[in-house]
């Protein structure tokens, strides 16, 4: 599947991920509340190390391997 495409399940609350990354890494949306420090929605990368925000690679932009997966 494309980016585009497991964007949109993201943005309702599915995780993405590429198929040769190790597999408790996932990409996941949040969405900033009243309490949150930043004003926008933003990817993160959830992992075993913990939470840190996404910075794309064109490789991974351009990939048709997308998975969908649950949190």
């Amino acid at each position: 599947m494309t980016f585009g495409e497991a964007f949109e399940q993201v943005k309702k609350g599915k995780g993405m991920r590429l198929p040769k990354w190790q597999p408790d890494v996932v990409i996941k949306a949040q969405y900033p509340d009243a309490n949150s420090k930043m004003t926008a929605p933003y990817l993160y990368v959830k992992s075993r190390f913990g939470r840190v925000p996404w910075k794309e690679t064109m490789i991974e932009l351009f990939s048709d391997q997308w998975v969908v997966v649950d949190g």
